[in-house]
């Protein structure tokens, strides 16, 4: 068996740390989003609210925590599911093309 020389391990090397800095800086990314949603989904549920208690006789409080619950949740449970079916369906065709080759 060929052992790599030592330019090639110091090449995979580099390669690992810049693979570990960018999955450190989407981590982070993914996180900023989260919560720069949460805070849109507070101030779009504090709007609603506002809406809502103008023409009911509710609290405002507690259809605050309930709109701004709705207005986080609802959007993530349909970005998840898409996810999911997005995976399913890529494991689906790659299991297609792997049957079509043997």
């Amino acid at each position: 068996m060929n052992r790599p020389s030592q330019a090639e391990r110091e090449t995979a090397s580099l390669v690992r740390e810049v693979a570990r800095r960018a999955i450190r800086r989407l981590d982070i990314l993914e996180w900023v989003i989260f919560a720069g949603a949460f805070v849109i989904a507070i101030l779009g549920g504090a709007a609603v609210a506002w809406l809502i208690v103008q023409s009911n006789e509710l609290n405002f409080r507690t259809t605050w925590i309930v709109t701004s619950l709705l207005l986080f949740v609802i959007p993530g449970a349909i970005a998840i599911t898409q996810m999911r079916r997005a995976k399913r369906a890529s494991a689906l065709a790659e299991g297609h093309w792997e049957d079509d080759d043997g």
